[in-house]
């Protein structure tokens, strides 16, 4: 997989000053960026990965980091100094893109199924696996000597920031557990049901490090359905909203349907079952996926990725995203604003709670959107399960003096049943 390095350095003459900063690691954890591509196996297009083995189709793509590190030198003479790494921050995406014959045969889609559901499963810890990578290397003292300083600790640092990066790819070895995967389903050709080949699969290949005897927490999706009963259903759709003026979107066509169901519930743990239909240009629904997972009522707070994030950081990946608006965006430290509000869902006034943060691109991962703002409205509530009622991803950038070019997706609740929610004014 390939990773990008980032060097970063400060540069102090004499004795770091008591003020500095205190040593930190961050890891940004970017939402999943999942897709489906459908072409002709007798006319392929050129840039489908080639098919392996017994395979009728493919995937794409993987696990991306991005290591940036930052150094205090202290230099005791012209030629020499001692170095203090004090900063480092990982960015971790997940990119998977699967490649379909037109018309596939339903084994075909539910076997491409499960790999998706595997490699969701393995970046689900990537936070966790990224700090614990990442953290050894804070303090770490380089001893620094040459005619140029500055390049000697540079070279010094690149090469912390790429071993941090190649032993995150060594430890999220999700293609021992896929291999695993076609062998126990036979590349789809085995009748056996796809949880159980995944979960099979997950069994005996994916990495279990001891851990410490932790509290456990109650795990926040546990929670979400907790007051809800087996049948308890929510539709989400997601769309991109069209600037019919400079003030005024207008409502696109539905671009995928996402539902989740709860199938059985008790003290230990849920079942949830999910489906996920993609339309295509035209706005018709394509086969949906489907499929369920199990999850405890509680868990282990240090591999919740977004634990020790901030509000604003955690506002950037929870929930299912409609777009890919908030690629390149920093999170920030400013004040979110919040508030409450009524939505109308099929006759129903929900009460809400509404959170907004407003978000700058980085300039050198996306240099087009350096004069642009992301705006994220989350919209929620305890009566509906998963918590969602809606969510939206506004992007604007400066056009000209008196123009600026603006785009909205939004997921927003289409439709619920199995439950009343809790009516507002």
């Amino acid at each position: 997989m390939r990773s990008w390095l980032m060097i970063i350095l400060v540069l102090v003459v004499g004795v770091p000053s008591a003020q500095s900063k205190q040593p930190q690691v961050e890891i940004v954890k970017m939402p999943a960026q999942i897709g489906t591509r459908y072409f002709d196996p007798n006319r392929p297009p050129r840039d489908r990965p080639p098919l392996t083995g017994p395979e009728e189709a493919v995937r794409a793509g993987g696990f991306l980091s991005d290591a940036s590190v930052g150094g205090q030198i202290m230099q005791t003479d012209a030629m020499h100094a001692k170095a203090t790494i004090n900063r480092i921050k990982v960015t971790l995406q997940l990119n998977l893109t699967t490649w379909l014959p037109n018309n596939p045969q339903k084994r075909i889609v539910e076997h491409a199924e499960g790999h998706r559901q595997i490699s969701e499963y393995y970046y689900r810890n990537a936070e966790v696996i990224a700090r614990r990578i990442a953290e050894p290397y804070l303090g770490k003292l380089i001893d620094v000597s040459g005619p140029d300083l500055r390049n000697v600790l540079s070279t010094a640092i690149d090469k912390i920031a790429e071993e941090i990066t190649n032993e995150y790819q060594r430890q999220m070895s999700v293609e021992t557990t896929q291999d695993r995967y076609d062998t126990i389903t036979e590349h789809s050709r085995k009748e056996i049901p796809v949880p159980e080949a995944v979960a099979q699969a997950l069994k005996e290949t994916y990495p279990d490090p001891a851990k410490s005897t932790v509290a456990l927490v109650d795990h926040p999706e546990y929670l979400a359905w907790k007051n809800f009963a087996p049948g308890a259903k929510v539709v989400y759709a997601a769309r991109y909203w069209t600037l019919a003026d400079p003030n005024n979107f207008l409502a696109g066509p539905i671009t995928s349907l996402k539902a989740y169901q709860l199938r059985a519930i008790n003290a230990e743990k849920i079942r949830l079952w999910f489906s996920e239909a993609p339309t295509d240009r035209y706005g018709r629904p394509m086969p949906p996926n489907q499929w369920e997972e199990t999850i405890a009522a509680q868990y282990d707070p240090g591999d919740d990725p977004l634990a020790n994030q901030s509000r604003s950081a955690q506002l950037l990946t929870i929930f299912h995203q409609a777009g890919n608006l908030a690629m390149g965006v920093h999170p920030n430290t400013v004040p979110i604003e919040t508030g409450e509000d009524t939505i109308e869902v099929n006759g129903a006034r929900i009460a809400t709670h509404w959170e907004s943060a407003t978000y700058a691109y980085d300039a050198l991962v996306w240099p087009t959107f350096k004069n642009c703002r992301l705006v994220i409205k989350l919209w929620t509530s305890d009566t509906v399960p998963t918590g969602l009622v809606r969510k939206t991803e506004e992007r604007t950038c400066p056009l000209n003096r008196d123009q600026l070019a603006r785009v909205m997706v939004e997921t927003s609740l289409q439709s619920f049943e199995g439950f009343t929610p809790v009516v507002g004014r």
